[in-house]
């Protein structure tokens, strides 16, 4: 699984686990579970034990089944948006910061409401059993609370911006991080009304702990540089499939010239790292390959030796890749001429796709298919869209790790300085 995934699946399970623990929701627990199990309140009974635990499943798979309903519904419409999705992101983080500060502040007092739903009194009577318990879950995911209403929205608009397959994997995550505590409850019935007594003393601050995980969700939305978390998983990481880079941005100027790099290749090093890009340690021959791009024609990337390559491994469905997409243009449009040669590598979709999203764009850069992800893999590429820049002597010498802004004047006068270096030191 590819490193942003992980972080931002862990996220949204963390995010259904605070559900679970929020004033909302714990201490209802023990009244939600004598419902499923069909027992009154202090009736536990051994043989009993059976059915709640086949209840309570089929109650998460309620409302688990809503909210992956919610999520497609949520990415489709997203999708759809095209190339507005920066609008969207700020909207949509800047509502998910506001939901977070309310939950810490509880400034928005129209948010202070729950909506759930009942079924009416004679269609009770039919629902039990594990149909029964299947609708009541449903009911609980389609409601509002003013604890876990607002973090399922930020969890959805977060998922929303990944596509459909990842809002999916990311509501699945929600789901099991406040459905696994409800299972655990029901196994252990006894044991936790006793442990839930002792933790409600200390809701207020879960709640805000959950109101702050939603605005830093907000704010890494809102940016459109969320996968940028990645960079930490990153160093957790001992193999980046044979390319090694420094983790953290530079701060500092490169490393003075040695017998490889001349004074000028130093000074565009320098400029790349101002520009905000992560610098190698030392040059990098890259993993060589060959694909077709989309005019039909084969390349492989040790044929641009001589040439400054912007390798890009990016997909149609990335809002970051969107992002940068239009800044890659103008740069390319600019340096093209002048020896730079850019390789998009679109990975894991078909011709059509990426054509379709190119002429969309209005863009014209080269564009080579990865549909298997093999190079993608063989780059330990975590997080999309990844660049890496080389030199006229074929070598790595910079990467980026999310989107940025390439026609900005100090990136521009980095790739200036870079292509003014010779093919060979």
């Amino acid at each position: 699984m590819d490193g942003n995934v992980l972080v931002y699946a862990l996220t949204c399970a963390l995010a259904g686990l605070l559900s679970f623990l929020s004033p909302c929701v714990l201490p209802l627990i023990p009244s939600y579970l004598c419902v499923i199990g069909g027992t009154p309140p202090g009736s536990e009974k051994g043989n009993e034990k059976p059915r709640l635990m086949a209840g309570t499943a089929s109650f998460i798979l309620g409302f688990s089944t809503v909210f992956i309903v919610l999520s497609i519904i949520f990415s489709a419409t997203f999708s759809l948006m095209g190339n507005t999705v920066r609008w969207i992101n700020w909207v949509s983080g800047t509502v998910v910061i506001v939901l977070g500060l309310n939950i810490i502040f509880d400034f928005l007092d129209f948010l202070n409401y729950e909506k759930r739903f009942h079924f009416a009194a004679p269609l009770r009577g039919h629902l039990r059993g594990i149909s029964g318990a299947f609708l009541t879950g449903a009911a609980f995911g389609a409601g509002w609370t003013p604890c876990v209403g607002p973090i399922l929205a930020g969890v959805l608009l977060l998922a929303a911006s990944g596509g459909i397959p990842r809002a999916v994997l990311y509501l699945v995550c929600y789901s099991a991080g406040l459905g696994l505590p409800f299972l655990l409850a029901s196994i252990f019935f006894g044991k936790f009304r006793k442990v839930s007594a002792k933790l409600r003393p200390g809701l207020p601050v879960i709640r805000k702990i959950s109101g702050a995980l939603l605005a830093a969700m907000g704010v890494l939305i809102i940016t459109g540089q969320y996968q940028k978390l990645n960079i930490l998983t990153a160093g957790w990481q001992s193999n980046l499939g044979g390319i090694q880079l420094s983790a953290p941005l530079l701060d500092t100027p490169a490393r003075l010239p040695t017998a490889d790099s001349s004074a000028s290749q130093a000074e565009a090093v320098n400029a790349l790292a101002a520009a905000g890009l992560q610098i190698a340690r030392d040059p990098i021959e890259p993993i060589n390959f060959n694909l077709f791009f989309l005019d039909g024609t084969a390349q492989t990337l040790s044929d641009l030796k001589g040439n400054v390559v912007f390798l890009n491994f990016w997909a149609t469905w990335c809002p970051p890749c969107r992002i940068e997409m239009p800044s890659m243009e103008n740069l390319y449009q600019e340096l093209k001429d002048r020896g730079l040669s850019m390789v998009a590598v679109n990975t894991g979709e078909t011709a059509e796709q990426a054509s379709a999203f190119m002429r969309e764009s209005g863009l014209s850069f080269p564009v080579a298919l990865d549909r298997t992800g093999s190079v993608s893999g063989q780059y330990g590429i975590q997080a999309i869209p990844t660049t890496y820049i080389l030199d006229r002597r074929g070598l790595i010498v910079a990467r980026m790790i999310g989107s940025i802004e390439w026609d900005s004047p100090k990136m521009i006068m980095a790739f200036e300085k870079l292509l003014s270096n010779p093919a060979e030191p």
